[in-house]
């Protein structure tokens, strides 16, 4: 598959930093009867933010926590926890030959809330506004049970900034979900030779989008900052920001391959203007990557974030959603790639028995039969 620089670089960024720092990195929600909730959110610290004094804030991988965050460590696979922050010595204890300390210690930051909005509210503010996090919590009492409804939507608010055209002009809604996310499975039935067939086919469409919103960001750009610059250029800007989709839609841009080099946006536009007005502006490839790199910066932060989201609801949990369901833990996967198509939902149903419920319809009851004899014994 041929594919643009950028994507390359985001891609390859990613995958480093997932493999480097997200396998152990965990999101633990827990849910009270009263509404009441707490959220801890565990991962592979740097010395900076680990040994961060408790009045400092702290960002980690794009996480941005107040003062009003506890602060804890541990060493992978043990649970005691230690206080922050950690002393340079304890950070050295740790230190083996051609060992990495990061990946052997987590660090933990929770806060409690009042209500799951307000948890909802702080977890968009930790991810920068990268995307938005609202949640429910609906109560159906039910005498002998009470049920818990808890909903939580991830949505990226702003992704027509990130993403200048619209991802359903290459691929369906439904393949978009499958390969971002995995469902529906597109793939069920397939011999595998027809599996790698339908993968190419949608990693092609996805490429092609790729190059399309590059394209159409190198052509904002142009027009915005460098058009004074075009020596006789063939077209006003209007005209040229007017005939942009043309271009971005174009066979041309579907093959280029940016990885290779980023003056065929030039040839591109010259071929399809007739015109070598453009050529000038792509003499420096690093200045055009640093754009590419601004314009996308968001996204590689969105993908280095792969957490396990881990629920605790009260009482027994009836129904996961599209979780996992492992006793009083529903386990959802998350990667910031799966907010893309659509926004991310989860939806968990637990349910608390009302053991007080059962007391008192057995007074009820008894209280019933009591009377009923009381009464019989006096009519005789």
């Amino acid at each position: 598959m041929k594919t643009n620089r950028f994507y390359i670089i985001v891609v390859a960024v990613a995958l480093l930093m997932t493999s480097c720092r997200n396998n152990d990195s965990q999101m633990l929600t827990i849910i009270n009867e009263d509404g009441t909730c707490s959220r801890e959110m565990s991962f592979h610290p740097y010395p900076k933010e680990v040994m961060a004094q408790l009045n400092e804030p702290i960002e980690s991988s794009c996480l941005h926590f107040g003062t009003d965050w506890q602060r804890t460590w541990s060493v992978a696979g043990d649970s005691v926890r230690h206080p922050c922050p950690m002393t340079e010595a304890q950070w050295d204890s740790l230190r083996r030959p051609e060992e990495n300390v990061s990946n052997k210690i987590l660090m933990h930051t929770k806060r409690n809330y009042q209500n799951v909005g307000e948890m909802s509210d702080s977890l968009t503010s930790i991810v920068g506004h990268l995307f938005k996090a609202t949640a429910s919590l609906d109560k159906h009492f039910k005498w002998f049970y009470t049920d818990y409804l808890y909903q939580e939507t991830l949505t990226i608010t702003d992704i027509e900034k990130i993403f200048s055209v619209p991802l359903d002009r290459f691929i369906s809604a439904d393949t978009a979900s499958y390969w971002f996310t995995g469902q529906p499975n597109l793939a069920e039935g397939l011999t595998g030779a027809e599996q790698k067939e339908l993968l190419d086919a949608i990693e092609a469409g996805i490429s092609h989008w790729f190059s399309a919103c590059t394209m159409s960001s190198i052509c904002d750009f142009i027009a915005n900052v460098h058009y004074d610059e075009v020596k006789n250029p063939p077209v006003s800007k209007e005209q040229f920001l007017a005939l942009k989709d043309s271009i971005v839609m174009s066979a041309a841009v579907r093959n280029m391959n940016l990885f290779t080099d980023i003056s065929q946006i030039g040839e591109i536009l010259n071929k399809f203007y007739h015109s070598e007005a453009y050529t000038q502006l792509f003499s420096d490839a690093k200045a055009w990557e640093r754009v590419l790199d601004r314009k996308y910066k968001s996204y590689e932060y969105l993908m280095m974030m792969a957490p396990r989201l881990d629920y605790v609801m009260p009482g027994k949990v009836i129904d996961g959603g599209g979780g996992e369901v492992d006793g009083q833990v529903v386990s959802y996967r998350f990667s910031g790639e799966r907010l893309i198509p659509h926004p991310y939902q989860v939806t968990i149903t637990s349910r608390v028995t009302n053991i007080w419920a059962y007391i008192v319809t057995f007074i009820i009851i008894a209280l019933a039969i009591g009377s009923f004899f009381y009464r019989k014994t006096n009519h005789r």
